[in-house]
């Protein structure tokens, strides 16, 4: 188990993971908002509806960021500290 690996790295992977699913999923939003029949999310006819897509957006870019914190640990606990 390398831990000081977590240590020193954790922040790095949390952004990664928040800023990858931020650039995804925005690309999907300009996309479907070019389709006469969106796929994701709504088309963008009034605040509500953009504010609601926002959130989603911001929402689902935290689990991103969770979710590379999650494959961090998965990788910590499968290598071994060098000393």
């Amino acid at each position: 188990m390398n831990i000081s690996y977590f240590k020193r790295s954790w922040i790095r992977y949390y952004k990664r993971g928040f800023f990858t699913g931020l650039l995804i999923m925005s690309f999907i939003l300009v996309i479907d908002q070019f389709l006469s029949n969106p796929l994701f999310f709504n088309k963008i006819t009034s605040i509500d509806v953009f504010l609601f897509i926002l959130s989603t957006i911001f929402f689902g870019s935290v689990f991103c960021g969770i979710l590379s914190l999650f494959f961090l640990m998965v990788v910590v606990l499968a290598t071994k500290e060098n000393n």
